[in-house]
């Protein structure tokens, strides 16, 4: 193996049905680059919440305003 690599193991247990539906999902995919690319779209999904957050801190808004992220969620300002 290489030692420019690192390697990151991710355990399933088969009797849990949540880890069974993922085993599941990822039977015929090349598990290494599905894990890459989740990973890149929650890079990418953070750093979209913390322009907005900015944004939303520096406007002078009057009413609510809607934040996306993980969780949704109604803010008055």
């Amino acid at each position: 193996m290489s030692k420019n690599k690192v390697i990151k193991s991710v355990s399933f247990n088969v009797k849990n049905e949540k880890d069974q539906a993922y085993l599941e999902r990822i039977q015929n995919v090349n598990f290494s680059g599905y894990v890459k690319r989740l990973i890149e779209k929650d890079i990418r999904q953070r750093k979209v919440i913390k322009t907005e957050h900015k944004q939303v801190q520096q406007a002078n808004i009057d009413g609510p305003v809607i934040i996306r992220g993980a969780g949704l969620s109604l803010k008055s300002v």
